[in-house]
């Protein structure tokens, strides 16, 4: 095509009309193409970033002092071992008797009837101890067991009431102990093993709970 017909199809009026309606098939072509761009985009799945979480730590040690129901039970066990050991002495005196009486016994089947009642009411006695010790031992641990219950409860109470989202043990300011002892592990399997144990490595004080945490056990026992 030579010059004279370029100038004469650009000048014609067929291009007159056609050009408008390329210039809108253009335009319609990047219309449409970004309506799917942004129909893609909004089937995408929304992510919602999780809010913050409200955290309260306690401090167990202090806590545990601070319980009205472990200074309850620690009356308690001090009542229950001072029997005890009333017992334990009352039973050492007659064997010290008995075996008094047997030293200035003769020889003869006495003695020995003798002899046979001390060995006897000493296995008894040993029996009777070891059985007092088990009780103790079960008291004690009715005791922590009761403790943790109270805890538990109370700072679910506390959680609900000051909207929580979780309250932990503060074992931040727990520091590495290792000794040396017989059969005990190598120091480094100690540090270790305590280590291990530990989960918060620091708490602020914006977020200690353990006062509220006492006041409110405390209240409620005293309740109940």
């Amino acid at each position: 095509m030579n010059r004279s017909s370029f100038r004469f199809f650009s000048a014609s009026p067929l291009s007159a009309v056609l050009a408008p309606a390329l210039t809108l098939a253009v335009g319609g072509f990047i219309a449409g193409s970004a309506f799917f761009a942004g129909s893609a985009q909004a089937l995408r799945p929304v992510v919602l970033a999780a809010p913050p979480s409200a955290i309260g730590v306690v401090n167990m040690a202090v806590l545990f002092d601070r319980l009205n129901e472990a200074a309850e039970w620690d009356v308690k066990l001090k009542n229950l071992e001072a029997k005890f050991s009333a017992e334990v002495a009352a039973r050492r005196v007659v064997l010290e008797t008995m075996a008094k009486e047997i030293e200035q016994m003769p020889e003869g089947p006495d003695r020995e009837t003798k002899l046979d009642a001390m060995r006897l009411s000493r296995l008894q006695a040993e029996s009777w101890g070891g059985m007092k010790e088990l009780e103790l031992d079960r008291e004690r641990s009715l005791k922590w067991q009761a403790i943790y219950r109270a805890v538990r409860e109370g700072a679910a109470r506390l959680a609900d009431s000051e909207k929580f989202d979780m309250i932990v043990v503060d074992d931040s300011k727990i520091e590495i102990q290792t000794q040396r002892a017989k059969d005990a592990p190598p120091l480094e399997a100690q540090a270790k093993a305590q280590i291990t144990q530990l989960r918060v490595l620091n708490a602020g004080k914006s977020i200690d709970v353990t006062e509220k945490l006492i006041v409110q056990i405390n209240n409620n026992r005293s309740k109940t």
